[in-house]
């Protein structure tokens, strides 16, 4: 056994059933030996998306892993693992190395030198008996603690090369931790003591599986619920104590009621102070529970920080919450499901003409509310591109199932959506998968619409065209208007039809669900499928 086929036993022993590459890599022999699918993209940032999107279906129980050539590929492939570095997003990176002799000697590309800052570990294997031992580190890091993808290059001689030993490998075990019970303690009487406690709900949720737990304790204290923008779907948007999503664009509710609370829980999230997050108000106390030891008290003090697994937490924290109360039932829950009502219905009542509205070129929001009457949230996964279709989308789609919604973003690359997308359908293809972006976006990764018929990934792509780089004036409003840098031009469904996909054009609004039926049937048909809707510039975005 050589050293490639050694790293691919392994794989098939951790569960692998396919590998995301472009479109050379000195294991790809190996892999088809053991019967792991190559999936070739058309690039290797969208290889890496796709294999992003299917950890996240998965929440890191199945690990998405990338393949890529030496040199050039290792080269190209780092938008993709800054992404998904960014979003704490656990992948396995694998690209090749010329050869052990050209290691430091100039102009060979060191991976492990480059990608040290964008990976939770960065190493190549020495030799191929080395091959077990780093693949078991790798393993062990993708599957404790913070997400985030993982290196390890592989030289073309240690693939080739012999093992003069056996292969002595067992799958990795997942490790998990929760918080110290002094400091539980602490949590629950400062939640039970507020007056208006609020509930920060990140991915950390998601990726412990703790969506159960998550509204078992919302409903006990009893406090609303926001989610951010990567938690999006850890909580049900349609639960009576559910605020929506706070990001760059978020509900009244959010707004309202953040700025309102005497306290907040913040759990599986970092607590960063990004554009992607609302400013928490000086003064509000704050209970922080992460995985990863470096998010307290980093951009936030927190009064109690809990440092542990998202649902060992929340578990804790509920049983303790019990213990204080004695039996008791608390009474605020029916006032407090009033009071967000009493928000959400003026929300709502604001959106209502836009939805409705008749007017051609199409209004966003006509289009996801038509979209929303016509899928079933239950059975289908969908996700944003960055930008305007972000914006609009992540505050109005009401998501009822975890990883019902990939919300995405600490970096805002444009066109990730669709290898997520992908990646997500394979994950779980008994699900109706699709993804929002705009014209911009398909302009980085459109010619991936051929990876989707080619590898029969039957993804439905809703583009918003509208002629321009939405908010980017904002930014550079004289060049905007000088040397027009924010517009665009193109039929997209053309192209798409052209790469085999599904296609049509849409100007209309009558047309929309009409048009998102065909569509839908042909995805289930087996065919990737592209609606291009040619939609109004909407200034009008519910912007924190």
């Amino acid at each position: 056994m050589n050293g490639g086929q050694a790293i691919a036993q392994i794989l098939k022993s951790e569960g692998v059933e396919h590998v995301f590459c472009f479109p050379f890599t000195p294991i790809l022999d190996s892999l088809a030996e053991v019967g792991i699918r190559p999936i070739v993209a058309r690039q290797e940032r969208v290889a890496e998306n796709m294999a992003d999107g299917f950890s996240r279906i998965h929440n890191g129980k199945k690990i998405g892993v990338v393949t890529v050539q030496q040199s050039a590929g290792a080269e190209n492939a780092f938008a993709g693992i800054a992404q998904a570095n960014t979003d704490s997003s656990p992948i396995l990176f694998l690209p090749g190395h010329p050869g052990r002799d050209a290691v430091g000697v100039s102009p060979t590309f060191d991976s492990v030198k480059n990608y040290s800052a964008t990976t939770k570990w960065a190493d190549m294997i020495p030799s191929a008996n080395a091959v077990a031992q780093r693949m078991r580190r790798a393993f062990t890091l993708l599957r404790s603690g913070r997400p985030g993808p993982v290196m390890l290059e592989v030289p073309m001689d240690v693939a080739a090369e012999e093992l003069t030993d056996a292969l002595d490998y067992s799958p990795v075990q997942f490790t998990r931790f929760g918080a110290d019970p002094d400091t539980i303690r602490d949590a629950a009487k400062l939640l039970l003591a507020a007056e208006r406690p609020m509930i920060w709900a990140g991915q950390g949720v998601l990726y412990a599986e703790a969506t159960a737990e998550l509204t078992e304790l919302a409903e006990l204290i009893p406090a609303p619920v926001m989610s951010t923008l990567l938690g999006k779907s850890a909580f049900n948007e349609r639960h009576p104590l559910s605020l929506g999503t706070g990001s760059y664009a978020a509900t009244q509710m959010v707004r309202d009621y953040l700025t309102q609370s005497d306290a907040l829980f913040a759990i599986g999230a970092s607590l960063t102070r990004t554009l992607f997050a609302p400013p928490i108000p000086p003064g509000t106390r704050i209970v922080h529970a992460t995985v990863d030891a470096t998010d307290l008290n980093k951009d936030y003090v927190a009064d109690v920080p809990l440092l542990g697994d998202a649902q060992l937490i929340l578990r804790q924290l509920i049983e303790e919450i019990k213990s204080q109360r004695n039996g008791q039932v608390d009474e605020r829950r029916r006032a407090l499901i009033e009071e967000i009502n009493s928000i959400r219905e003026p929300w709502q009542q604001r959106w209502k003409t836009k939805r409705a509205s008749a007017a051609a070129p199409i209004n966003p929001y006509r289009l996801i509310n038509d979209l929303m009457k016509t899928v079933d949230p239950a059975n289908t996964i969908i996700t944003h591109d960055s930008g305007n279709p972000r914006d609009q989308l992540l505050p109005q789609y009401e998501a009822i199932n975890p990883r019902g919604y990939l919300g995405w973003g600490h970096s805002t690359q444009l066109g990730f959506s669709l290898g997520a997308i992908m990646g997500a359908k394979l994950a779980a293809p008994e699900k109706l998968a699709i993804n929002f972006l705009g014209d911009a976006a398909f302009g980085m990764v459109g010619m991936d619409v051929e990876t989707a018929v080619r590898e029969q990934i039957p993804i439905l792509t809703v583009l918003m065209n509208n002629s321009g780089m939405g908010n980017y004036e904002k930014n550079i409003p004289i060049s905007s208007e000088r040397y027009g840098t924010k517009f665009l031009t193109g039929n997209y469904s053309e192209v798409a039809r052209g790469l085999g996909a599904f296609s049509e054009r849409i100007e209309q609004p009558q047309e929309i669900i009409p048009a998102l039926e065909r569509a839908i049937a042909a995805t289930q048909d087996g065919q990737p499928a592209l609606l291009e809707f040619i939609t109004c510039e909407e200034a009008d975005m519910p912007i924190v």
